[in-house]
């Protein structure tokens, strides 16, 4: 790794990643680091768990915990991961990072409004509850699939299944993608002959990013009536919208796009570096957003948080970070 030394004031990304990650003990480290972050993270935690109802009574010892075999229920995977980037953007803002723009990736489009202030944490856990419920009854009944090839590798592949109920659902890097469909073709594209790129089954629990789920998509517009909409006080870049956001759209309505729309992270990624974007910090449990941040814009600077050292959580707002780039 090299760090980067200039301490000039950069143009600061946060990302915000969906689903798929492991958020067991996510934040036990960050919680005993010392500094205040473990007031930050109780209070963010308290409005989760006060909005979500009995949905939210395991999101504690999950994220607290030292025990990585235990089971997770039935939505506590992303009411989790929500969490996770609710609380590092309180930690880092706290330090005095403030992103110049937010950038969240399929799920993670509802923390990326929460942390632009668009809506406050209990509305967004009320998102997630929302989303969590439109999608039961999907369950098991299709899935996402990593493929380790570019767009135009993985449209051919798709192709040559014939399979029209499986689509392009994410477009992650130049050379990564994800398939969305129901489970039937998803084992087609398994057992698809022939050379073919690697491919890795997500643990996401259905199909998303699918034009076939307009019934989910309707469920999730009538949960969200009750959540409030406020003005941005971040700019947000969407890859499912293609478009920076305004206090004029409807960010609900752009909310239950995410379910239908496809997204594509790299045509997002190269729209903020063409606005001077310099430096990209991960705001969940890994490091794979900023490895498609270097595979997109090979220059950048990044920062996965919970994925190494904690030094910075404790480092005084008037001294500079260092961000270590990922190789």
């Amino acid at each position: 790794m090299n760090g980067h030394n200039d301490t000039r004031p950069q143009s600061l990304v946060f990302l915000v990643p969906g689903q798929g990650g492991d958020p067991r003990g996510a934040l036990n480290g960050l919680y005993h680091a010392g500094g205040e972050t473990w007031a930050a993270i109780d209070e963010i935690l308290d409005d989760i768990e006060e909005a979500a109802g009995a949905a939210g009574r395991d999101i504690r010892t999950v994220l607290l915990s030292d025990a990585p075999d235990q089971p997770l229920a039935p939505g506590v995977p992303q009411l989790a991961t929500y969490a996770i980037s609710v609380v590092l953007d309180r930690v880092l803002t706290s330090l005095g990072h403030r992103p110049d723009v937010i950038v969240g990736q399929s799920f993670g489009e509802i923390a990326a409004l929460v942390c632009a202030g668009v809506f406050d944490i209990s509305d967004g856990t009320r998102a997630v509850c929302a989303l969590n419920a439109a999608f039961r009854g999907f369950e098991g009944k299709g899935a996402m699939v990593l493929v380790l090839a570019a767009e135009h590798e993985t449209r051919e592949l798709l192709d040559r299944i014939g399979r029209s109920d499986l689509v392009v659902a994410c477009v992650n890097s130049p050379e990564q993608t994800i398939v969305s469909g129901p489970t039937e073709a998803i084992e087609a594209l398994f057992a698809a002959d022939g050379d073919r790129p690697r491919l890795v089954r997500l643990a996401v629990p259905y199909a998303s990013h699918h034009p076939g789920l307009v019934a989910v998509a309707d469920r999730f517009r009538a949960s969200l009536s009750r959540v409030t909409q406020r003005p941005l006080r971040v700019s947000v870049h969407s890859p499912v919208g293609h478009r920076t956001y305004a206090d004029t759209d409807d960010l609900r309505e752009a909310l239950v796009d995410c379910v239908t729309n496809s997204l594509d992270l790299v045509a997002a990624l190269e729209h903020v570096g063409k606005q001077g974007a310099e430096l990209f910090v991960e705001l969940g449990v890994g490091d794979g957003l900023c490895r498609c941040v270097h595979a997109t814009l090979p220059s950048a600077n990044t920062l996965a948080p919970l994925a190494g050292d904690l030094s910075w959580s404790t480092i005084p707002r008037s001294e500079p970070l260092v961000f270590p780039r990922l190789r």
